[in-house]
């Protein structure tokens, strides 16, 4: 679904977030070696990298208001970023805690760049969807999951309502503001700081056609060269969806180089972070595999 105050009803686009889910369940590994506009649409996980970026560039820009929730109660699926707005997150805590079972969540925020590989296959298929900047999963408030009519009670106690005619959608109705402009202007943002030459307008505007969705068509799948964490590093740890990027292979790169059996491929994995644990350990540190300023201070 996708709506804002200032759009009648007949302006809602409501997604097939079941079908959505069920690309997204196809087993991918690592980012697509090409430009957007070329990747299969397999799994939106094959721009897991750039949808990386994106979001860390979106969290700079609203520090402590849009955070994971992969520390609650809850299963993810390979593709499903779990990022909420900070309210929405709190609600669905005390849902989960309420039932007190754990929640299999198939989508949470979906990025710009996982819309656009959607957007771009719209064609090829009979379900609606929403160009970039209009679905409710860049909303930062809405989730699809697994048993929606089990899980219904919990999630509507606590301000998440059902979407009529998707059902495993719900959306947090109890807090929170859109941010969905916010994170077109995240990605504009990234492409000018690695385009100087061929600067977009940071308006946060998604137009048809316009420079914006051609530049995120012209944008490589694993990620710009220049990435949002070179000034602000970002915490390295093994999660859903793994890690990707250059400061994750800087990271392995830097393990080899201190005598850790390991071989740099850019994604933090299960080897990874058993290599991050015993290097952690030979430091005297807390052997946690989440990399922060202690670990890199170790490594320099």
């Amino acid at each position: 679904m996708t709506l804002d105050a200032s759009q009648s009803t007949t302006d809602i686009i409501i997604e097939s977030c079941s079908h959505i889910n069920e690309q997204d369940a196809i087993d991918v590994r690592g980012s697509f070696h090409g430009l957007l506009r070329d990747a299969p649409m397999t799994s939106t996980a094959v721009v897991n990298a750039l949808s990386q970026q994106l979001i860390y560039q979106l969290q700079l820009g609203l520090p402590n208001a849009f955070i994971s929730f992969d520390d609650l109660n809850v299963d993810l699926s390979d593709a499903a970023f779990p990022f909420l707005q900070a309210q929405a997150k709190q609600a669905l805590q005390r849902a989960i805690s309420d039932r007190g079972v754990p929640l299999l969540v198939n989508s949470a925020y979906r990025t710009i760049a996982q819309q656009m590989l959607l957007y771009n296959d719209r064609f090829n298929n009979s379900n609606p969807v929403a160009p970039p900047g209009r679905s409710n999963h860049q909303t930062g408030l809405a989730i699809d999951i697994e048993d929606p009519r089990g899980w219904e009670p919990f999630l509507v106690r606590h301000g998440w309502e059902p979407l009529p005619g998707d059902p495993p959608h719900f959306d947090f109705a109890g807090g929170g503001t859109d941010i969905r402009s916010k994170a077109i202007l995240a990605f504009q943002q990234l492409w000018n700081k690695n385009h100087p030459d061929q600067r977009i307008a940071e308006d946060g505007i998604f137009s048809e056609g316009g420079e914006t969705e051609d530049a995120l068509n012209r944008s490589p799948a694993m990620g710009f060269e220049k990435a949002p964490w070179e000034a602000k590093p970002r915490l390295l740890r093994l999660c859903i969806p793994r890690m990707e990027g250059s400061d994750v292979l800087k990271f392995q790169q830097a393990l080899q180089k201190a005598g850790i059996a390991i071989s740099p491929d850019g994604e933090f994995g299960p080897a990874t972070d058993k290599a991050a644990k015993e290097f952690q350990q030979k430091k005297g540190l807390v052997a946690d595999g989440i990399i922060g300023d202690k670990t890199r201070a170790m490594m320099a």
